[in-house]
């Protein structure tokens, strides 16, 4: 098992691998459009927004919530 290792060329001694290439390109990435960026904020305002009301209904401050129906069951 271990000779099948050692057998194995490392990447880095195939041809072509010694060009100026990073292994993960950074950088390049040019940035949303203005839509794709009205999108992103409207995305994320939704997504807060319910995180917030569902912390406000099922987290601690739900102890102070009070149910008007109740108030006025016949």
């Amino acid at each position: 098992m271990l000779s099948y290792f050692i057998s194995r060329p490392s990447v880095y001694t195939l041809p072509g691998t010694w060009e100026k290439q990073p292994l993960i390109s950074h950088g390049h990435y040019p940035g949303l459009p203005p839509q794709g960026q009205l999108v992103a904020i409207i995305l994320a305002l939704l997504f807060f927004v319910t995180v917030y009301g569902v912390y406000m209904a099922f987290g601690p401050p739900n102890k102070n919530l009070t149910d008007p129906w109740d108030k006025h069951d016949d």
